[in-house]
């Protein structure tokens, strides 16, 4: 089973191109498959008059940066994906290529911007559904119809109460939405403490009930508080998550609808393995018709031998057996 894994850098970079590279190197040093920014322009969030409206100013960069950005990420090995707020932001990420863009949970309603990401050339939509009703985000995936879409459920609780993941919800989304649709998948957004002792854990639960997209924060250093840091792993912490989450897809894997589930040849050396010897549990007479009374199973030297007991059940011996003697397929009819 493959899962996707983005490094949420957020608005972490804090407005700096530098910053926003090395932030980048290090998502891509620590196994992310994509890094995503928030791209901002500040008339695309607040009005004027709000409180943090100069923050957000802070954090617009140059047209030029992003375009570099990009370029960076392709050196680097990682897609970059993008928050995107309005049609500004979304034309800048469509001329930048980003392998994705971000819807937040503000906007799932938002019929306008939803047709326009809908039009748009940017070939996948992570639809942030933290806060968001089933009809809303059902709404959502039929405006994005011809969009590759992740529903991203969690949210920012700085960090969010364990109890408040529910990530049972993965589950009723992929058997609602999932399975009907091909292209819509169930993702997770991560925010776990960074001193909790569930920071790897929740998101394996996660992908165990079904996600394939993890979104996680990443930081340079809880010391340094930087912006979105609050529920963000630095480097050597993402490499770890990264490196468990993967061995937990891994040991997901997947199972046929077979008798023996697909299973590996690993397990299937460790079934031969187990397997005692069909033996007969007293003297057993030749033309005995064989019931299950009549057999055992045990550990034997023989090389002649039967593992299985059910092909033995009712057949009929073609020669006397004594006791604790093993039967071999010779040896009925």
């Amino acid at each position: 089973m493959n899962i996707e894994i983005i490094a949420e850098l957020a608005q972490g970079f804090e407005g700096r191109p530098e910053q926003a590279r090395l932030l980048m190197k290090a998502a891509a040093s620590a196994g992310a498959d994509a890094a995503k920014f928030q791209l901002i322009y500040a008339d695309e969030l607040a009005t004027p008059d709000y409180k943090y409206h100069g923050l957000f100013r802070s954090l617009e960069m140059a047209d030029e940066v992003w375009i570099g950005l990009s370029k960076y990420a392709a050196e680097l090995g990682i897609t970059l994906q993008v928050d995107i707020f309005g049609s500004r932001s979304l034309k800048l990420a469509e001329a930048i290529g980003v392998s994705a863009v971000k819807l937040h949970g503000t906007d799932i309603a938002n019929l306008g911007l939803l047709a326009e990401v809908s039009s748009s050339a940017v070939p996948k939509v992570l639809l942030g559904a933290g806060g968001a009703w089933s009809g809303e985000i059902e709404q959502a995936v039929a405006s994005l119809h011809n969009k590759e879409v992740v529903v991203l459920l969690g949210f920012q609780g700085y960090p969010t109460p364990t109890e408040s993941n529910q990530i049972a919800r993965v589950r009723l989304l992929v058997e609602r939405l999932a399975k009907s649709h091909p292209r819509v998948s169930i993702g997770f957004a991560d925010h776990a403490s960074p001193d909790s002792p569930l920071r790897y854990a929740l998101a394996a639960v996660a992908v165990g009930a079904g996600a394939r997209v993890i979104e996680k924060h990443l930081t340079f250093g809880q010391t340094m508080k930087l912006e979105d840091h609050e529920s963000a792993l630095n480097p050597d912490q993402f490499l770890e998550f990264n490196q468990t989450l993967r061995a937990c897809s891994e040991a997901m894997g997947s199972a046929d609808d077979a008798m023996d589930f697909g299973m590996s040849e690993s397990e299937q050396g460790y079934r031969k393995m187990i397997r005692r010897h069909v033996v007969a549990g007293a003297d057993l007479d030749s033309g005995s018709v064989i019931s299950p009374a009549d057999l055992v199973l045990k550990r034997t030297s023989s090389e002649q031998f039967m593992t299985d007991l059910a092909p033995v059940y009712g057949k009929t011996l073609k020669r006397d057996v004594l006791k604790n003697a093993p039967l071999a397929a010779a040896d009925i009819e």
